[in-house]
């Protein structure tokens, strides 16, 4: 009888969360080009507002294993035309941040080669 290994509680959270918090840590970098000294005040702000949102996240996040929290959520709660655009926003989200994540690469990868 061979058994499966499984992730423990510490791993699974820390990939969970950065699937759905990792977007926020972009734009802190932006915060501070922008805002300079006063990025603090704006990711505070951002902080907030996900704090004011969190019900609704724990809701959507539990329909996750329904394959697509979002498209579910909405699916049961508005039209299948909006739950369908809900779904095609969240492709393209998904598209944005590979890109962002593959050019952030990219930067990181240049600047060791070119020291």
């Amino acid at each position: 009888m061979s058994q499966t290994k499984k992730l423990n509680e510490l791993a699974a959270t820390a990939i969970c969360g950065n699937d759905i918090s990792s977007s926020c840590l972009y734009v802190s970098a932006l915060a501070i080009i922008y805002a300079g000294q006063y990025a603090w005040l704006s990711l505070l702000i951002v902080a907030g507002v996900l704090f004011l949102f969190r019900r609704i996240y724990g809701e959507v996040v539990g329909a996750l294993p329904l394959n697509g929290g979002a498209y579910n959520a909405l699916l049961n709660t508005t039209s299948k035309f909006t739950a369908s655009l809900a779904a095609t926003l969240t492709l393209l989200s998904y598209m944005a941040t590979a890109v962002i994540s593959a050019s952030e690469a990219m930067h990181y990868v240049h600047s060791i080669w070119h020291e």
